[in-house]
């Protein structure tokens, strides 16, 4: 009977962690616009499908380039709405009477949740049931009892949730990404040949996603060569072919770069026809140009030294660096530990060494990302707290349970070293920095959706930290199944606290008066219920300075930032924290205003909305 359910509820539990997932996403669902999902409804699903159409029936495929994102797996999944429905574009009102010669932003708002729901849920129900396959790939790389861990940190994630729910490249992209480099990881355990087709297949389509998965193609070099200097001394002996092992390694990258760029090109027919897109889409991608002929570079030397030298350079400096492998292991977690507890540290100081108010808006400089506000720092002290600034905001939308797991792996591998999945471990927690100190590199201020690819890989290193600590539960099902109920528990207390509002979720470790977050839209709709209740709604006219809320409302929007009274007088002003500070209204002809622009923003709201009660 025990044997019976330790082999059931694993299962079981894994169905009610998508029921969970999907009921928290469904919810709300139709009832918020983010930015730019517009562009992708009305216009970018239709016109890859229609590329497809004419690719098969006139040989012109250059429609099936529908952005440099490029966002196609976006286009493909939530493209079946067209099959309910087809006319997308048609929600906003473009009768000229209607909009008096496009003085306003009219909609259809008794269609707009029909759609929201048309396009959104194929991709909610996508990521619902990818969990199968991770749930699967999982258990090819650690044990059971975690994998089941880890499952349970992504699908109770309210940032993971939130980005389900939306139509967006990201949406895919942690699916996909996260897919690639567990297949992978299988491949280096399992050394079975499926692992590799899948590795190439989840590669290609994160592609597809957006161009920032090819950061992927240095990790893989990266993970590999992490793997050889962890197992050397196993393979460190006269009947290993030790040359033979690594040529595998670098015949399975180049396999997986063209594999890669082969499905690349095959789903996204453009880029064959126009193959600078081809080019741009993978190579020469931002994410990767800078460091992709380098690389190549490397892995061919690397191969020339393993066919004419037989690695006995490279065997010389992986046995000089053994005796700093533990070394390395406590130092790469120093830096993440270090790096957390000054985030976490920082808003309890009476000031605040990172600024913590307004960081989006007083960061850029002619959209550069100069952090003005630094200036007078050292170079070493201007680049931490930078590093701290782009780190925040991830760090804060983890919930407190993984946040502490984190800490106290950290803690144990810097004292007692690491001994235990190494390979997954110090991957992890060194990627973490790495990767926003390459998003600062480039010149990008993080937000949630930027580091969308590292909250699956954060629950993986969370379930890690828990069998450092409780290495018995594969032997002890009883105690197995108290610790997945209390994360369950305490995933669902998250959920239920942020919901509907995923996106903007923030642990309680930051205090309430700081926000890091932007609100991705949300709010609007229930601006709209508002203005919808009053008398009349369909007479009211608006000016807001975000645009999600005119396809909510019943009355109209005012188009331009700049309002002339003597065309129209609007009834209502809607403003949100972020458009209050770089979007402010101005008057076309201010003799005619009662009041400067001031006066209004200065004035108490007669309604309002505090998203995540911040």
């Amino acid at each position: 009977m025990k044997v019976k359910i330790k082999n059931i509820y694993p299962k079981i539990t894994v169905l009610i962690l998508m029921l969970i997932f999907f009921s928290f996403g469904f919810f709300h669902l139709t009832k918020f616009e983010t930015v730019d999902e517009h562009f992708w409804k009305d216009k970018r699903i239709k016109k890859y499908w229609r590329g497809i159409e004419l690719g098969f029936t006139k040989g012109h495929w250059k429609k099936t380039r529908i952005n440099d994102k490029p966002g196609v797996t976006v286009a493909i999944v939530s493209g079946t709405g067209l099959l309910f429905e087809p006319n997308p574009e048609t929600n906003r009102l473009r009768d000229s009477n209607i909009t008096q010669d496009g003085l306003y932003t009219v909609y259809n708002s008794n269609r707009t949740e029909k759609i929201n729901l048309t396009f959104r849920l194929p991709l909610l129900l996508f990521n619902t049931f990818f969990f199968l396959i991770l749930f699967w790939l999982l258990l090819k790389i650690i044990p059971p009892p975690y994998a089941l861990i880890a499952t349970i940190f992504i699908a109770t994630s309210p940032i993971l949730i939130g980005i389900s729910q939306i139509i967006n490249p990201d949406t895919l992209l942690w699916t996909f990404f996260t897919g690639a480099l567990l297949s992978y990881f299988a491949l280096l355990k399992n050394n079975q040949k499926k692992f590799l087709w899948l590795t190439i297949l989840f590669t290609g389509l994160a592609l597809l996603s957006k161009y920032t998965a090819n950061i992927i193609f240095p990790l893989f070099v990266f993970i590999f060569l992490i793997k050889i200097f962890i197992d050397y001394r196993k393979t460190n002996n006269r009947s290993f072919d030790f040359s033979k092992y690594l040529k595998k390694y670098i015949f399975n990258w180049f396999a997986i770069l063209a594999g890669a760029i082969l499905i690349y090109g095959i789903i996204m027919p453009a880029s064959l026809e126009k193959t600078k897109h081809l080019w741009n889409g993978t190579i020469n991608s931002p994410a990767l140009a800078p460091i992709f002929w380098p690389l190549i570079f490397f892995l061919i030397l690397l191969l020339l030294e393993t066919i004419f030298l037989k690695n006995n350079f490279s065997k010389k400096i992986i046995k000089f660096l053994q005796r700093y492998k533990q070394l390395i292991f406590k130092l790469t977690s120093l830096i993440a530990l270090t790096l957390f507890l000054f985030i976490l540290i920082n808003p309890l100081l009476p000031n605040p060494i990172i600024p913590l108010i307004n960081v989006k808006e007083n960061a850029f400089v002619d959209k550069e990302l100069l952090f003005p506000m630094l200036d007078g720092h050292s170079l070493l002290a201007k680049t931490i707290i930078k590093l701290a600034i782009e780190a925040g905001p991830f760090v804060f939308s983890l919930s407190p349970i993984i946040i502490f797991l984190l800490l106290a792996l950290w803690t144990r591998i810097i004292f007692k070293g690491l001994h235990n999945n190494q390979l997954l471990v110090f991957f992890i927690t060194f990627f973490i920095p790495t990767y926003f100190a390459m998003l600062l590199f480039v010149g990008v201020l993080a937000n949630p959706r930027y580091s969308i690819v590292l909250y699956p890989l954060i629950a993986i290193l969370s379930a890690l930290s828990i069998q450092e600590f409780f290495p018995d539960l594969r032997k002890k099902l009883s105690k197995q199944i108290i610790i997945v109920i209390i994360l369950i528990i305490s995933g669902l207390f998250s959920l239920w606290n942020i919901k509907p509002f995923y996106l903007n979720y923030e642990n309680f470790l930051l205090p309430q008066k700081y926000i890091l977050t932007d609100a991705w839209g949300y709010g609007e709709y229930e601006a709209a219920q508002y203005l919808n209740s009053l008398p009349n709604p369909e007479k009211i006219t608006i000016w807001s300075d975000r645009s999600a809320i005119c396809q909510f409302i019943k009355g109209k929007c005012i188009r331009n930032y700049k309002i002339d009274l003597s065309k129209t007088i609007p009834d209502y002003l809607v403003f949100s924290r972020r458009g209050s500070i770089r979007h402010k209204f101005e008057w076309e002809k201010e003799n005619l205003a009662p009041h400067n622009i001031f006066y209004y923003y200065k004035q108490k709201p007669i309604w309002e909305i505090q998203i995540g009660r911040r």
